[in-house]
């Protein structure tokens, strides 16, 4: 969400221009940002929850306060994310104090609106954190809105894997299926156990890219639904129902979208219930010494 009146005060006579997606057409996507605009957009998707992110950046702004009240308003309906400036030397603090006054549950972060590199082991002290708060991280990957006011190389799905090497119990998100980075998203989650990706791409990207081939190899339960709403698509005004139905239209098993739509999204937020044995060296010996064993030509 954004917080129209506090990003007005930061911005003080401030042009945004054409080039920000967001901004375009603002008589259709203002209305977007009116919290009741948001719940009755659930109603008509029969979505029974959203997960809303603060975000402390030039361009878009929205407080952890802010994100609080709403789902202080709506503690059936909204999960809150915190957001913080990873520059900050005070950042860890920060998120602390969002976490365990505000009750918020994850951190989102945006690597090219916020200007820093997500490798930066600068900014790791900030990972500590959330791994000793339990909560889960979502990163910002590929293409951006924002025109020249970011960097993209500050947003390729790739930087994350060092995050995940370093951190292999933190549990990340990468978001809108990689939009053109996609291959480089895929990746990430593929090899670390932790790593989920969400579906808030453009309406065709999710009908081209999200095949049951690729949701098999990466796992039905690394998928999360996502919407990025308010953000407009293809000059489209933003309807959750639209990506509800797209992803229904696209003939996956129902377990599949059990745990996209739900199930998965439990998992982020508190961790895997079961988690994969990690067979020993020395169990591997013995299993192959069985196997040797069983598959000896008999005399």
């Amino acid at each position: 969400m954004i917080e129209v009146e506090a990003l007005a005060k930061r911005q003080k006579g401030s042009i945004f221009t054409g080039e920000v997606a967001v901004y375009k057409n603002l008589d259709q996507t203002l209305p977007l940002v009116l919290p009741e605009t948001l719940i009755n957009q659930m109603d008509e998707a029969c979505i029974e929850k959203s997960i809303i992110y603060a975000v402390d950046a030039p361009i878009i702004y929205s407080s952890n306060e802010y994100v609080y009240s709403l789902c202080t308003r709506y503690p059936e309906r909204l999960i809150g994310f915190a957001s913080v400036d990873p520059k900050s030397s005070n950042a860890p603090e920060i998120l602390e104090r969002a976490v365990r006054n505000f009750n918020l549950r994850g951190l989102k972060l945006h690597p090219p609106l916020q200007n820093f590199f997500p490798n930066d082991k600068r900014v790791f002290n900030l990972y500590e954190k959330a791994l000793q708060l339990n909560i889960p991280v979502v990163f910002h990957v590929g293409t951006t809105p924002f025109g020249t006011a970011c960097r993209l190389s500050q947003a390729d799905p790739i930087l994350i894997d060092e995050v995940a090497n370093n951190f292999p119990d933190l549990r990340i998100m990468l978001t809108h299926l990689g939009t053109f980075w996609h291959h480089h998203a895929f990746m990430v989650v593929e090899k670390h156990e932790n790593v989920y990706i969400d579906t808030s791409a453009y309406l065709y990207e999710i009908r081209q890219i999200l095949t049951v081939d690729l949701i098999d190899r990466l796992g039905p339960d690394k998928i999360i639904f996502g919407t990025d709403y308010p953000s407009p698509f293809c000059n489209y005004v933003h309807r959750m129902k639209d990506f509800v139905d797209c992803l229904y239209s696209l003939g996956l098993p129902d377990d599949y979208l059990q745990k996209i739509f739900g199930q998965n999204v439990q998992s982020l937020l508190e961790g895997r219930k079961e988690r994969p044995h990690l067979m020993t060296l020395e169990e591997l010996t013995e299993k192959l010494s069985r196997l040797n064993e069983t598959n000896k030509p008999s005399k």
